[in-house]
């Protein structure tokens, strides 16, 4: 416990040194954020004004407990990934729940004693990551019910690509925009299992089920205000003058084409090696890679 207490103070310190926006810590049990109010106790000065501490856990328990104390909690599911991919896929969490802010200075802290500080502690600056930026730039365009609706159809493309189903990669997409013009654009592949049913994508079943179906062929659709009404849909639009990397399939071709013929956004997880990717306007939007 001694040295996750170092650990922790060591990265408090660095955090004052570099005048750092953010101090990001990871704990499962709560224990490492129980040594930080111990250090903060000892020595206040350490947390500087205007610091933002925010605290990470994939325990649900845990996270409940850190909702009363002085800091910001975020529930996201690490499991055993590594702490590069740990704290990318920290950023968009952040980014989805508005603490990730442009410019910003962020010192991450793992509080464990199992390897060297050296890699327990990392720094980060926002603005070297160019598709959060851009993605960023693009959410902040829009008005806050559309934003939410891409945001959290992009949490659960994280969390599939983090998960996968019963320990395999999946591979899908989610299509969001306007009802009409997304069934226009798409056929189905199978029977539709959100017919007659009212499926909102912030309600924690319905997110469930996307998980669960995320298996099978074609798209799911969804509304800007967060209706899903559709699943395995076939995209059946092609011909517009699409540049895309070399390497990928055509799920991502269909998903930025639908995006360049309407006013639509598209999310697809790949199966090979998780990558999220944003479409908008034929385009490529942003790129997550929440496992690397």
């Amino acid at each position: 416990m001694d040295k996750i207490k170092y650990v922790i103070r060591h990265g408090l310190e660095l955090s004052n040194d570099l005048n750092a926006d953010t101090v990001l810590i990871f704990t499962e049990s709560g224990s490492s954020y129980e040594q930080y109010k111990k250090i903060i106790l000892e020595n206040p000065k350490l947390v500087k004004t205007g610091l933002k501490v925010i605290v990470a856990t994939p325990n649900s328990d845990t996270y409940f407990k850190l909702k009363n104390e002085p800091i910001i909690p975020i529930l996201m599911n690490y499991g055993k990934n590594s702490r590069v991919s740990t704290v990318n896929q920290a950023m968009i969490v952040l980014l989805e729940n508005g603490f990730l802010n442009i410019g910003e200075l962020i010192v991450s802290i793992f509080g464990t004693s199992k390897v060297s500080i050296s890699n327990n502690i990392s720094v980060l600056e926002v603005d070297d990551y160019p598709d959060f930026v851009r993605f960023y730039n693009y959410i902040s365009s829009l008005d806050d019910i559309k934003r939410k609706v891409i945001l959290e159809a992009l949490n659960i493309g994280i969390e599939l690509s983090v998960e996968g189903r019963e320990g395999k990669p999946v591979g899908t997409t989610f299509l969001i925009g306007e009802k009409t013009e997304l069934l226009k654009m798409t056929t189905p592949l199978i029977l539709n299992p959100f017919e007659c049913h009212d499926a909102i994508i912030f309600d924690k079943k319905v997110k469930g089920t996307l998980k669960e179906l995320s298996t099978i062929d074609g798209a799911f659709l969804i509304d800007y205000i967060g209706n899903v009404f559709g699943g395995g849909r076939y995209i059946n639009c092609g011909g517009a003058k699409i540049n895309l990397p070399h390497g990928l399939g055509a799920r991502h071709y269909s998903a930025a084409t639908i995006t360049k013929y309407i006013d639509c956004v598209a999310i697809t997880l790949s199966a090979s090696g998780g990558i999220v990717r944003v479409f908008d306007n034929g385009e490529i939007l942003a790129e997550f890679k929440p496992n690397s």
